[in-house]
């Protein structure tokens, strides 16, 4: 089935709306029918990108939420249902990055990560399937990551929460199978988006995503695909493919690539230490 037969007319919910990822799948269901709730935290930045949707806009509704926020998620996903009368598709799409070395890691960065990346989802989670089971029906599609695949270096803190989110996500997958409630788990490699300029904790800055960065857009069409599809695990892109399937079927090499990753990490830390 194409994605946009499938969200045709459906009720959608995505968090972190307001740009990258989470703004090209509302668009993408938006220019599919369906009708989306769009939320975020930073209610400017979402009046902009709901405004720049053009006519596709009079489907949309900007919702500021704070995932991290347990009442805030719930209002989220009980008001989108009550106002129209059901949740078809709910996208735990916000999340934070991160990469940094272990010993730079405070019990804040930790505390902050797991409420958004895996709290966040969690809240979702837990206020969406009362709903979709009484209506029979429903989708919850979660944002992990390549790094929830592979253990890459210097992540663990960002590793630890996708990783938790893949793991909730396929054990969900096949425990609601016979409900007609079906879960499916993103896992993007690197995405041009803000990740790459919001820190765990502190202000946003001017981050320059990698030049292997695929564009939202594509990334959304490849998604959307995947969920129409009733996929569990959607890896992107292919060459994000070919590396996971290298991490489970040749693990010696696989680990000597990881190792000199993390060499190669440790000394470009160490000269920026030195630099300073």
């Amino acid at each position: 089935m194409s994605f946009q037969d499938y969200f045709r007319d459906k009720v959608c919910v995505v968090t972190g709306a307001a740009s990258g990822i989470g703004l090209a799948l509302s668009e993408g269901v938006l220019r599919a029918g369906a009708r989306v709730v769009m939320a975020d935290r930073d209610t400017a930045t979402l009046a902009s990108a709901a405004e720049g949707l053009g006519a596709l806009a009079e489907r949309a509704q900007p919702f500021t939420v704070d995932v991290a926020r347990e009442e805030q998620v719930r209002r989220l996903v009980e008001e989108t249902a009550s106002s129209h009368g059901r949740l078809d598709v709910l996208f735990n799409n916000a999340g934070l990055g991160g990469t940094m070395p272990i010993e730079q890691a405070t019990l804040d960065h930790w505390r902050r990560i797991v409420d958004v990346n895996l709290w966040g989802v969690i809240y979702g989670v837990h206020f969406a399937l009362p709903i979709m089971r009484r209506q029979g029906h429903g989708h919850i599609v979660n944002t992990s990551s390549i790094a929830g695949l592979i253990p890459f270096p210097f992540q663990a803190l960002y590793c630890a929460t996708k990783y938790a989110v893949l793991g909730l996500s396929e054990s969900l997958r096949l425990e609601l199978a016979d409900e007609g409630i079906h879960l499916s788990v993103a896992c993007p490699g690197n995405v041009a988006s803000r990740i790459f300029g919001t820190p765990i904790l502190g202000e946003r800055i001017e981050g320059v995503p990698p030049k292997d960065a695929m564009p939202t857009d594509e990334a959304a069409q490849i998604i959307l695909a995947g969920v129409a599809n009733q996929e569990g695990i959607i890896v992107l892109p292919e060459a994000m493919k070919e590396g996971w399937r290298l991490y489970r079927t040749e693990l010696e090499s696989s680990e000597e690539f990881l190792l000199n990753m993390a060499r190669e990490r440790r000394a470009a830390y160490r000269a920026a230490d030195a630099s300073r």
